[in-house]
């Protein structure tokens, strides 16, 4: 038979125990077998799903239109798999909507996108898929109008996990039209029907080499779990970590709160129990009968966030769970309800980068904790601000909004400035992650704004001479040098000592970037916290 040109899509399986065959790689679903033609010489079978038509949903739409059934509107739906064994390995070629035949989870999970990376020319890509670890995790899908350069993408190297690439392969690979997302590698070629075992021993081949490292070193910095068998061991040694009252369990809101206007937290069967801070221990210690806790317990129990205005919303505990485990060389993290991989190399660069960053020398007063009514209070950002501004004699800038043309909406110089030009930004620690990396970004943008923009600084100016005709002096019109000043990040509720060790690891990351960012524009920039203590005069 004459070779033709086809387009494949191909994954390998993870080794199959002893007593497994190539039916247990197979998802769930009535299908028909095949065994191979003997004189092809390929080790597999054939599985084909029966295929059926099936009227779209909207054809009943169209015969109203039209006032009669209207024929031909059927949809067609393909699907098959080829398993075949090629030197001790098992590869699944699938067509049609045959990715739905196996079960993924059996498969290698990164083979569709690490073969794409080691066989593509790293200045022809087409398409990148990002998943970026904001405070809420973002997906986004880059698409160039020709091949180009991995920087034409605006990657985060950082903050960004690669899902997908599409693009055109090196020289000599022997392919065309690459494109790789996790388990999943496609790709065109001039073949036969004979050519599959050779086909598959040739992509494995590119899959085990470190090519990418060359280009594409940073994809290996944070990694998404995606198998259920990995996924399923990481919940039970979760669920085993907080069945043991584990102390690095932390348990923050998923998404950036409004401390203003939050009351406190409760979680399910403590619902009144409401506190003003967020501590594991008053979720575990509710727990009936620990030792049969499951992972579906922590998705189904609820963690409530009560508002000043009566207001209630609420989140899965599961999501809201932070929890790191050493794997080797490898860390794993439980994130907004993810599971992450991290390299151990980027996160020892991380900390190297956290070491650099110095701890404020101001003084600032300790968050205020009372008793009101048989409930625990916690003093809000607002009040916070307006006391340590009075106190220490700090400019307050809190909610004082500046125009610009250079972002969304008005933004805050800062919460305090203090005469020495020092700029403080506040944020809750107890409350999560989410508000923590809105903090560094918060500051970042600021100072960006502040430093590239002169009409961004005569209308900051305004403003700060509404607050105190000194303030205005403190941020100059032109000449401005940013050596000049600190970006000082406050965190209300920890302890300046222990502070940088006990932030969550992507808030560690988005400190890190702030930092990098803003000392290469010239700024210092540095960390304080502000413990809690009780109120002696509630």
């Amino acid at each position: 038979m004459a070779k033709r040109y086809r387009r494949l899509n191909l994954f390998m399986a993870k080794p199959l125990g002893d007593d497994q065959t190539f039916a247990d790689l197979l998802a769930d679903a009535p299908m028909h077998s095949f065994p191979m033609e003997n004189n092809l010489g390929i080790d597999g079978v054939l599985y084909v799903k029966r295929s059926e038509e099936k009227r779209p949903v909207w054809g009943s739409l169209l015969d109203e239109l039209a006032g009669v059934v209207i024929p031909y509107l059927l949809n067609r739906s393909s699907s098959a798999v080829l398993l075949l064994r090629v030197d001790g390995d098992i590869f699944a070629f699938t067509f049609g909507y045959g990715r739905h035949l196996i079960d993924q989870s059996l498969f290698i999970q990164d083979f569709g996108l690490r073969t794409a990376l080691n066989t593509l020319d790293e200045k022809s890509l087409r398409s990148v898929d990002l998943h970026t670890l904001e405070d809420q995790p973002v997906q986004k899908k880059s698409q160039a109008a020709r091949d180009s350069e991995v920087g034409v993408f605006g990657i985060d190297n950082l903050r960004d996990v690669l899902r997908a690439v599409t693009g055109v392969p090196k020289r000599g690979v022997g392919l065309t039209q690459i494109a790789g997302g996790d388990a999943m590698f496609s790709f065109g070629t001039e073949m036969e029907a004979a050519d599959f075992p050779e086909l598959a021993r040739r992509i494995r081949g590119h899959y085990a080499n470190d090519d990418y490292k060359t280009s594409f070193a940073w994809v290996d910095n944070v990694r998404r779990v995606k198998d259920d068998v990995s996924i399923n061991a990481l919940n039970a040694q979760l669920v085993q970590a907080v069945s043991a009252h584990s102390p690095d369990i932390m348990i923050t809101l998923p998404e950036i709160g409004a401390w203003d206007t939050i009351l406190g937290f409760s979680f399910t069967r403590n619902k009144d129990g409401v506190r003003p801070v967020i501590d594991s221990a008053d979720y575990i210690d509710t727990i009936p009968n620990l030792a049969h806790l499951t992972v579906e317990t922590l998705k189904r129990d609820r963690l409530f966030v009560h508002d000043v205005d009566g207001h209630t919303t609420e989140h899965s505990v599961y999501r809201c769970i932070y929890f790191e485990i050493v794997d080797g060389d490898k860390t794993k993290i439980i994130f907004d309800g993810k599971w992450y991989e991290v390299d151990a190399t980027f996160v020892g660069r991380i900390a190297e980068t956290l070491n650099l960053i110095q701890v404020s020398t101001l003084t600032f007063p300790a968050v205020e904790m009372w008793d009101e009514g048989g409930k625990a209070r916690i003093e809000s950002e607002g009040d916070y601000n307006i006391r340590a501004a009075a106190a220490h004699g700090y400019f307050l800038l809190d909610k004082k909004l500046v125009k610009t043309d250079r972002a969304t909406s008005s933004i805050e110089l800062c919460d305090l400035l203090t005469p020495a030009k020092q700029l403080v930004h506040v944020k809750h620690r107890k409350g999560g992650s989410a508000g923590l990396s809105h903090l560094f970004a918060q500051g970042g943008v600021a100072a960006e704004i502040m430093l590239g923009d002169r009409a961004f600084r005569k209308k900051a100016r305004t403003v700060l001479r509404g607050v105190d005709p000194a303030a205005g002096d403190v941020l100059p019109l032109d000449n401005f040098r940013s050596a000049d000043f600190e970006i000082v990040f406050l965190i209300l509720g920890e302890d300046s000592a222990t502070l940088k060790h006990n932030l969550p690891f992507f808030s560690k990351v988005n400190l890190s970037k702030a930092f990098e960012n803003l000392t290469q524009r010239g700024f210092r920039v540095s960390i304080a916290g502000a413990p809690t203590t009780p109120r002696l005069f509630p």
